[in-house]
């Protein structure tokens, strides 16, 4: 392993500590704070809340891969490819959730002048599955 790379996981290591208490700081302090959401402000707080919270849970994940990986530890592989199980959930999925609540919002606050949440819900999904089938044709085209 090159000395830069090296450095930039120890680096990338010590910047996770400070990403999971901040983290978890947000959703500890706000979370508090969630209700049914009906406002746009209540939407906002939702989709930081849930967007902080998938970033802690996704770190809290990573921390593992990464600290096998600066020690070169042979459980290194198995932790980076059982990442894509994490990353559906923590990543993608309140990721994803967070950027609904956030659209929601910005939606309530322009009193529905922009009704584009459901189109692009719709579209971004689509362009999920026709990505996955494109990715299906090149494997079965090798």
């Amino acid at each position: 392993m090159s000395s830069l790379q090296h450095v930039a996981e120890l680096i990338s290591l010590g910047m996770t500590m400070p990403t999971l208490v901040l983290s978890a700081s947000v959703v500890y302090f706000w979370g508090a704070s969630l209700k049914s959401p009906r406002s746009a402000n209540e939407w906002f707080i939702t989709g930081v809340v849930f967007g902080f919270l998938g970033s802690f849970l996704d770190n809290t994940y990573w921390l593992f891969p990464w600290t096998a990986s600066f020690f070169e530890m042979e459980e290194k592989e198995a932790l980076v490819n059982a990442g894509v199980y994490f990353n559906i959930f923590f990543r993608q999925g309140l990721g994803i959730f967070a950027a609904y609540c956030h659209l929601k919002a910005a939606e309530l606050h322009e009193n529905n002048r922009f009704k584009f949440l459901n189109k692009t819900l719709v579209f971004s999904s689509l362009a999920g599955v026709f990505y996955a089938l494109f990715m299906i044709c090149l494997l079965q085209g090798r």
